[in-house]
């Protein structure tokens, strides 16, 4: 007779419960989504057309969460998840992905870097991933991860990514979301920034028809800086949940995090972000906006900032304003010559254009561009 033994990650997935209407951290999010019962992981995956290259860049490119090709110096393909945790509302999700995911990325680097990674998904059921990005100290890390669906089935991408800067060390990722229109993503995005370190995390959300994005920014040593960036392009049948947490814990901090939303026929988006300062974070320097542009009047974009500071001497913000485009920015367009459909996308680019702008990275602010274009020029 044998028995078999659950680790215990996954004896943790299974004591705790999916997300119910009752849950205040899924206040206005469609918790019905986030239920993944019956799902199995998906098979073997296939690859896709790849992208053009980014000059200067490491290639790695997988398939359904497996090493297909490329290599770099500085990464490292571990056995099992990481662990992710969640603070924002996904425990069982955190536990789902401890508990099946059978690789992360380790990346860590004492130098310069620069290193592309490809995600392909195929195929109907579970799909993970995780990345940890460790910079040393003074290292410089530039990474690209993208999301992209090889085919029309209805997979769910279960992400996790956790950045770790040391002193002096700075790190730019960018995400590009480009999942199919029957796709889910559930993605946590954890950092934690020691002294006098930089960590500028971006992400462009256009594809899957759902999304749960949990981002958790822990500035933890003096003179740190940490800036969060979004654009989100969602239409009718898509909705994108995004929650977020500042977390201030050590003097003269800085975050500003600016998140772009551009919604299209009946899409949906939901942000819900906190500033939380620590008491003896003196000196904390914290921004939090978010913006909707709402381009017809069926769209639903519920925000929720909040703010919560403990300390003295502090400069803290935090806000989020829903508008439609101006008669007169269309007006001026269009007396140029310019037709009104083009107009309003004009307008709505330049929205989203300047969130990716503060990527202050020519390579990853053009490919970011190049994805908000192609979204754009499929929606009315």
């Amino acid at each position: 007779m044998s028995v078999t033994f659950a680790s215990p990650a996954l004896e943790k997935f299974e004591e705790l419960d999916w997300p119910a209407r009752t849950d205040e951290n899924w206040r206005f999010g469609s918790w019905k989504e986030a239920n993944l019962s019956g799902l199995e992981t998906v098979g073997t995956g296939t690859t896709g057309d790849l992208p053009e290259p980014l000059s200067g860049f490491d290639r790695l490119v997988f398939a359904n969460g497996e090493l297909v090709s490329g290599s770099s110096d500085a990464a490292e393909l571990v056995e099992g998840s990481f662990g992710p945790t969640s603070r924002l509302g996904s425990s069982k999700h955190a536990a789902l992905h401890a508990a099946k995911s059978k690789h992360t990325l380790h990346v860590r680097s004492g130098s310069d870097l620069a290193l592309e990674v490809i995600y392909f998904v195929s195929g109907e059921g579970l799909s993970f991933s995780g990345i940890v990005i460790e910079a040393e100290a003074g290292a410089k890390i530039r990474i690209v991860n993208r999301f992209i669906s090889v085919d029309d089935s209805a997979a769910v991408v279960v992400s996790a990514t956790d950045v770790r800067t040391a002193e002096g060390s700075k790190v730019t990722c960018l995400v590009t979301q480009e999942l199919n229109r029957d796709s889910k993503l559930i993605r946590f995005s954890d950092s934690t920034l020691q002294a006098s370190s930089l960590a500028k995390l971006a992400v462009v959300h256009t594809g899957a028809k759902w999304v749960r994005e949990e981002t958790y920014s822990t500035v933890g040593g003096s003179d740190a800086k940490s800036e969060i960036l979004s654009v989100a392009l969602p239409d009718t049948g898509q909705e994108y949940d995004q929650r977020t947490f500042q977390h201030h814990g050590a003097r003269n901090t800085f975050s500003d995090l600016l998140f772009k939303n551009t919604l299209f026929g009946k899409a949906t988006t939901i942000f819900s972000g906190l500033i939380f300062v620590d008491e003896g974070a003196h000196g904390t320097d914290a921004y939090q906006t978010c913006r909707n542009l709402m381009m017809t009047d069926e769209c639903e974009a519920h925000s929720m900032p909040g703010l919560e500071i403990n300390a003295d001497d502090v400069k803290c913000s935090h806000g989020s304003t829903s508008s439609r485009v101006s008669d007169e920015e269309i007006f001026y367009l269009m007396a140029r010559g310019i037709s009104a459909k083009d107009a309003r996308g004009l307008v709505a680019q330049g929205f989203s254009i300047q969130a990716i702008e503060r990527l202050e990275d020519e390579q990853l602010e053009t490919l970011a561009i190049e994805v908000v274009s192609r979204k754009f020029s499929t929606v009315e």
